[in-house]
């Protein structure tokens, strides 16, 4: 049975299909986009309600506290109190550990060899609840896109950017057989459509370069890029996901 995150997609897919329809990150990994917003509100309730939660305050000691890109997400809130309530309690237990030695280097084998430390921390509490999102999301993807011929269609839509690689390889991984192919076919007409866009802005530019006898204006118009400026910004989630997410 389709879930919530199955219709969510398909109204991304549609959305983003028939351009006179109104809404905003058009042209975005629809894996990405679900997966930020999950993201946002995870940190979002560990701002509002989980701040002093026992759970939640030894996971971040566990962990150091947020990974260097949730650290500065988390910044973004402006939480002033949970914030000196968390990195109070985080700078205490660094210190502890600093104390302990637990960041020095050790001395072991035959020979009494100086091997680095190991990481003593366990991982981001926001980087694990991302990777679950994210294998949920693909899941539904993926079965969405295998069982209904609505989603199939409305991916296959000419408007549609498809999916950045990162997550195109989480949905892959879970079809086979015609399906895969499929998917994979469909897949490929997005990158195609991209660098179909780019090729336009190259050979904008070069002509615009060749016209060096010309006066600026002249070189100006064969460089002028219209609606295929899009392309710059696509290519790169394409290939790296959104930001802040892959």
């Amino acid at each position: 049975m389709p879930t919530q995150t199955y219709f969510e997609l398909l109204e991304m897919l549609q959305a983003e299909a028939h351009p006179g329809r109104p809404g905003r990150h058009r042209h975005v990994c629809p894996v990405c986009r679900l997966t930020h917003q999950g993201v946002d509100r995870f940190m979002q309730l560990i701002s509002l309600e989980k701040v002093t939660d026992v759970d939640m305050r030894l996971q971040l000691r566990a962990a150091g506290g947020f990974c260097n890109r949730h650290s500065y997400q988390w910044l973004k809130l402006n939480d002033a109190l949970g914030t000196a309530i968390i990195y109070e309690d985080l700078l205490n237990e660094a210190t502890k550990r600093i104390e302990k030695g637990d960041f020095q280097a050790r001395r072991s084998g035959l020979f009494g060899r100086q091997a680095a430390p190991g990481n003593p921390f366990s991982p981001c509490p926001v980087c694990l609840h991302q990777e679950e999102i994210e294998n949920r999301v693909a899941h539904d993807f993926a079965e969405g896109f295998a069982e209904q011929p609505r989603f199939r269609e409305a991916y296959a839509g000419p408007g549609v950017a498809g999916l950045c690689l990162p997550h195109f390889r989480r949905v892959a991984a879970r079809l086979d057989g015609a399906v895969a192919e499929e998917f994979a076919n469909r897949q490929q007409e997005k990158f195609g459509a991209t660098r179909q866009m780019l090729r336009q802005i190259i050979d904008k530019m070069d002509a615009g370069r060749k016209l060096e006898q010309h006066d600026e204006a002249a070189k100006q118009a064969a460089r002028s890029i219209g609606e295929e400026r899009e392309a710059l910004t696509r290519a790169i989630w394409q290939m790296a996901g959104l930001e802040d997410i892959s």
